[in-house]
């Protein structure tokens, strides 16, 4: 048997190839067809024990093609046959595998075989990527993934000149400076939290920096000069951070599981809004969400047609992604008495019916919007409180699924999130609550990635209405700050012994906020 390029080696090689288009050249020979290589690397996604979800973007009509093999040289490589790409799609394309081996190294490239040629296996394949499928159900193998949200906003785009000084010694310039920063961790895979592209945000070629962070010209090098309306528009918003190769180089390396937020289509939209604003004018959200959702899918390895998703891994951990725009009710309803959707009845079953039926250690809610922290304003509420400790409109729905988990003894359940632009530790517990019918719990907060940085979004500290209290929060000296200040991801470790251990990092690679929990 030939002998496994260490991880390391691997990383590297990775790297180097993932970094542009080389990552599947061309192979000429009597037996085959010269191929296509991606334009923007690929990517993989929605993992199993047995499956995974391959992403590529090709350059003209063709048919998405994947080898792969558990050997970095390729012995042993399987062929596998993806969809034909064309303009309908952007030249996107995903290909699910199956029949993988679970907890198993794979490694892979992509290439696009021209319409109506024959798809044959590569004279001299190249490992591009790499991505290690879960666990079995019942294998409490350690764990260790890394959660982020909140990239390319508020006009701070790619800018070449940004520079970093890391924890470990390293200097890191140019553009997405935080995924080089992420990749040494290696995390078994990534949750991305939403606000993965800002739509409604263009990127001027140039903008201030604030003075109190020391003042000076941000440079958008490309810029991005539109706020998106058109189906094109929303691609290009994904084009624009993949054209980022230390991302490129990120995702060639690391499974991903996507959810959205808001940004992906239009600050703080909800169904039925219609939206005045220039350059909406009169469109309603649905329509604009339409073009959103297409590109949404079109540009990340997704399975299915369905936002809200769970997937397991191993017998330590089970994620449930849910998607909080789809079926919310108006946030300019959100603090009446009523009951507001915020899940919507079947995403909600479909919640406790996952949760109840959960075998696994931990039960990780990746919440986009976070439950206590106050965003928007009045008449414009948009996460689940409204600044107000009476059990309201959302919240109603909250109470309602915090008390089932109770009711169940459902034990170990943890929330992530993001969306506020800063990180936070914040524990729940029904003693100073006004709703007392739950279990007490963590949720912890982070972001953003690459954006501005913000504090809450109101005077009080915290909705209490589920008796939330900070345990660590860091709030930047004034509004809208860019990178690299103020910057923050996340990660959560679960030993073979099950205790789980939630980090919160700043983008130099410095644990900012650690916390250790114990199963019970």
């Amino acid at each position: 048997m030939a002998k496994l390029l260490s991880r390391r080696t691997f990383l590297a090689l990775s790297t180097t190839l993932s970094a542009s288009a080389v990552l599947m050249g061309s192979w000429r020979g009597t037996a085959t067809v010269a191929a296509e290589a991606p334009s923007y690397g690929a990517q993989v996604g929605d993992v199993t024990p047995t499956r995974a979800v391959v992403w590529a973007r090709g350059q003209s009509d063709a048919r998405l093609v994947v080898d792969f093999s558990t050997s970095p040289r390729f012995e042993r490589v399987q062929t596998r046959r993806g969809p034909l790409v064309s303009a309908a799609t952007d030249y996107t394309g995903s290909l699910d595998l199956a029949g993988l081996q679970p907890g198993t190294e794979y490694y892979y490239q992509v290439r696009f075989v021209p319409t109506g040629k024959p798809v044959l296996p590569p004279s001299r394949p190249r490992a591009t990527g790499r991505f290690r499928t879960a666990p079995r159900a019942e294998n409490a193998a350690p764990l260790r993934f890394i959660w982020v949200a909140d990239m390319c906003g508020q006009g701070w785009g790619r800018n070449p000149e940004l520079e970093i000084a890391t924890v470990d010694g390293r200097t890191v310039k140019g553009g997405y400076v935080i995924f080089d920063v992420i990749r040494p961790l290696k995390p078994d895979f990534a949750i991305f939290c939403g606000d993965m592209v800002y739509s409604d945000n263009a990127c001027p070629p140039t903008q201030e920096i604030p003075a109190v962070v020391g003042g000076g010209t941000w440079i958008n090098d490309p810029p991005k000069d539109f706020v998106a309306v058109s189906l094109d528009q929303f691609r290009e918003n994904w084009k624009y951070n993949l054209g980022d190769e230390k991302f490129r180089a990120f995702l060639a390396q690391t499974p991903i599981y996507v959810q959205w937020d808001d940004h992906e289509v239009t600050n703080n939209w909800y169904p039925g809004e219609v939206l005045t604003a220039e350059p909406y004018n009169g469109i309603g959200a649905d329509a604009l969400a339409e073009r959103a959702r297409q590109a949404f899918f079109e540009y990340n390895p997704i399975r299915g047609g369905r936002i809200y998703r769970a997937y397991g891994w191993g017998k330590l951990m089970e994620m449930f992604l849910l998607d909080e725009r789809s079926f919310r009710g108006g946030n300019d309803r959100n603090t009446q008495p009523e009951l507001l959707a915020m899940l919507g009845p079947e995403q909600l079953q479909w919640l406790k019916e996952r949760l109840k039926a959960s075998r696994s250690t931990w039960k990780v809610i990746a919440t986009h919007d976070p439950l206590s922290i106050v965003t928007g304003g009045e008449g414009d509420y948009d996460a689940w409180s409204q600044n107000n400790s009476q059990v309201l409109g959302r919240e109603q729905e909250l109470a309602d699924l915090l008390k089932f988990i109770k009711d169940e003894d459902i034990r170990n359940v943890v929330w992530i999130t993001a969306d506020v632009h800063f990180p936070a530790a914040i524990y729940y517990d029904p003693a100073r609550a006004v709703y007392q019918d739950f279990n007490p719990f963590w949720e912890f907060v982070i972001g953003p990635i690459h954006a501005g940085a913000f504090g809450p979004a109101s005077d009080l500290p915290l909705d209490g209405s589920f008796g939330p209290r900070y345990e660590f929060n860091v709030l930047p000296a004034e509004p809208n700050l860019p990178p690299p200040n103020n910057q923050y991801f996340g990660a959560i470790d679960i030993d073979a012994r099950g205790a789980l251990t939630a980090r919160i990092y700043k983008i130099t690679g410095e644990v900012a906020y650690e916390k250790m929990l114990s199963p019970v």
